[in-house]
């Protein structure tokens, strides 16, 4: 099953189950993204898209899913804010236009994207120099349901937390219709810095078991235009 084909499937029954998430306190942005470029990377149905497109940034959101996409082009001619929607693999910069981005936010979506290094890679090209990244994941240390406690469905495969795989949880969630790739926290911070970036802040909620992790870095200067 593609990346594409696990969205869209479910794609009416994703927008209503997570309608009412709140995605804003998920993003470590800036201090200020008004007039900026930013980039939603596998953004869905644009929940994080139009958060930022209200707080002033020129948002383009892309997404493998078609289904995902149409639903989100749907919202935004309902309620415009100016973003622009493509349909592309994260992985790839095919759809890109080659104008550059100041900020990439990438919410809650890396461990679907089969090829973690071409998403950061992606997030790497389409950067200016010294341009923000912006990351949020499940938390892949941590075993235990959404609301942190010990209890519920496990973080990662049954073979352990070291078993980086693609699995799913068994449930009826997300994770339970499409999966995950389960990596280590290292195997994501690693390749972060691999692909050019500096890390500037991190983030985990005052819960019994942190449920997610976020971070945000900058593009390496050194690495230029």
């Amino acid at each position: 099953m593609t990346a594409a084909a696990r969205y869209d499937e479910i794609a009416d029954w994703y927008v209503r189950f997570t309608g009412a998430w709140d995605v804003g306190p998920l993003a470590l942005l800036p201090d200020g993204v008004l007039q900026q470029r930013v980039l939603d990377l596998a953004c869905g149905y644009g929940q994080v898209s139009r958060h930022m497109a209200r707080i002033g940034a020129e948002v383009t959101g892309v997404d493998l899913s078609a289904n995902l996409v149409q639903r989100a082009e749907a919202l935004d001619r309902a309620q415009p804010l100016g973003i622009r929607y493509v349909v592309g693999d994260a992985s790839q910069t095919t759809w890109w236009d080659g104008v550059r981005f100041d900020g990439v936010v990438c919410h809650m979506a890396l461990m679907d994207v089969d090829d973690l290094e071409g998403a950061l890679a992606t997030a790497t090209s389409v950067l200016a120099p010294t341009g923000w990244f912006s990351f949020s994941l499940f938390h892949p240390c941590y075993p235990g349901g959404w609301d942190g406690s010990p209890t519920g469905l496990p973080s990662w495969p049954p073979a352990g937390y070291a078993d980086e795989s693609r699995w799913t949880t068994g449930g009826d969630g997300v994770r339970g219709r499409v999966g995950a790739n389960h990596r280590k926290l290292s195997t994501y911070l690693n390749a972060v810095l691999r692909a050019g970036f500096e890390f500037e802040v991190f983030f985990e909620p005052d819960l019994p078991l942190p449920v997610f992790f976020a971070a945000r870095c900058r593009r390496a200067a050194q690495r230029g235009t």
